[in-house]
């Protein structure tokens, strides 16, 4: 049966890729994010533009949250899998973290997963769905250069996917998928200006993340998607964190 599948933050990165593979298997995808140009970018990058559509709202904001999910339901009246991908990397050292950084990074990754779902649990109780969240290695590590904000959304997420799987059960399954440095735009961006912590800019910034993992390399977007498929068809898995960190999680650089 066709699925309907929700993502947030759908119009780069993991997210695009995970709406990429669900529209190419035959589900229907609700793209979700703040920029309508991105929107109809995405759309038209899906592949297969007819299976795809875009909602316009910041996650960040319960009504937003909210929207998004009745915006799948009035399309479709249906909904099966929500991937929870909205999110970024904001950075600033500790003494300069101000408000507006940390409210940012706190309720886009860790306000938006849990009022996402929130909105969603009704339907995902009908058609028996998923959840899977986007979580991070930054949840159970500290990073130096400035991660603060950014470790501690992280690792909510991480907790908040166990005790959604728990409160959720038997009717939803919810699971994390934990990426290390994935080679995104907006990763690779931040590694060119300099604004990803703990790294100076250089033509060598990516290489030099890179050489952090035991496996000396970044993970592509693709791989991440490929993961977020399979906790979507995984029937037996629940409350569980699918590492993807290239194994940063097991050794010290």
């Amino acid at each position: 049966m066709e699925r309907v599948v929700l993502i947030t933050g759908g119009s780069r990165g993991i997210g695009l890729a995970a709406a990429q593979r669900f529209a190419a298997a035959g589900d229907w995808v609700v793209i979700v994010a703040r920029g309508e140009a991105a929107l109809s970018a995405a759309i038209a990058d899906v592949g297969y533009p007819e299976r795809a559509r875009g909602v316009r709202a910041d996650v960040s904001l319960v009504s937003g949250c909210e929207a998004a999910v009745a915006a799948a339901i009035d399309e479709f009246g249906r909904l099966d899998v929500v991937f929870t991908n909205a999110g970024g990397y904001p950075c600033a050292p500790l003494g300069s973290v101000t408000e507006e950084l940390w409210d940012q990074t706190i309720d886009t990754h860790l306000k938006g997963t849990f009022f996402t779902v929130q909105a969603a649990v009704p339907y995902l109780r009908s058609s028996s769905g998923c959840v899977i969240t986007m979580a991070s290695d930054a949840g159970v590590l500290g990073m130096r250069g400035g991660w603060a904000a950014y470790c501690a959304a992280m690792g909510g997420v991480l907790n908040l996917t166990r005790q959604l799987a728990l409160d959720l059960a038997p009717d939803v399954r919810v699971n994390a998928v934990a990426p290390g440095p994935v080679s995104t735009q907006t990763l690779l961006a931040d590694l060119s200006g300099g604004t990803y912590g703990g790294f100076e800019a250089s033509a060598d910034a990516a290489a030099a993340v890179a050489g952090t993992l035991p496996l000396r390399r970044l993970a592509e977007p693709g791989e991440i998607a490929r993961a977020v498929e399979f906790l979507a068809d995984a029937p037996s898995m629940t409350g569980a964190v699918l590492s993807m960190d290239g194994g940063s999680t097991i050794a010290l650089p």
